[in-house]
């Protein structure tokens, strides 16, 4: 008997619906870090695989994708955060905390541009995974073992983060040199001092 739409069970809609989206959302991510907020919803249908009106199925406006992306970002940042609590060496796994999370904003253009433009569509997103939580658990063990400044607070790293977003822009962009000052500013200076040796 052939498969017709009566015949398909609401679990397997709802199977491919979830994998519909989640194509979409990896086609926008990648479309956007290229082109930016000008990527066009067809444009992202076709890379997906889908049709356009899946995507509106899914979003009805850009802007919703843009917060869905937003979502995404932080769902990599948390596990970026995870990765760096797993790592032995408080201090290294805060510089390595801060060289992925700078990655991973600088790669996507059109969120950095969200990012330093509209930072209240990201709020919903970092909270949604404690994302200021995780980050002082990451900077209160580096401070804890003498590797970043006691004076350095939780809320310091996202507004470093937004600094380093709009990096992609400049003429001269290096961004790793960037968050290499970053780094050098907060850490000690006996910590500074080990770097050197």
């Amino acid at each position: 008997m052939s498969t017709t739409a009566e015949t398909v069970s609401p679990r397997a809609q709802r199977s491919d619906a979830r994998r519909n989206r989640e194509l979409v959302i990896v086609a926008a991510r990648k479309r956007m870090a290229r082109e930016g907020l000008d990527a066009q919803m067809e444009d992202i249908a076709r890379d997906a695989g889908v049709g356009v009106g899946t995507v509106y199925r899914h979003f009805t406006t850009k802007d919703e994708l843009i917060e869905a992306l937003a979502f995404d970002r932080f769902e990599r940042l948390r596990d970026a955060a995870l990765s760096a609590l797993a790592v032995e060496d408080p201090g290294e796994a805060f510089e390595t905390f801060i060289r992925e999370a700078a990655r991973i904003q600088t790669e996507d253009r059109a969120l950095s541009e969200v990012l330093t433009s509209h930072p209240e569509v990201m709020t919903p997103a970092a909270e949604a995974v404690d994302m200021l939580g995780l980050t002082a658990k990451i900077l209160a063990r580096a401070q804890r073992a003498g590797a970043i400044r006691r004076d350095a607070r939780p809320e310091d790293i996202p507004m470093m983060m937004c600094a380093l977003a709009g990096t992609f822009k400049g003429p001269f962009t290096n961004t790793d040199r960037y968050v290499g000052i970053v780094l050098d500013g907060l850490r000690t200076p006996a910590a500074k001092r080990t770097k050197l040796r």
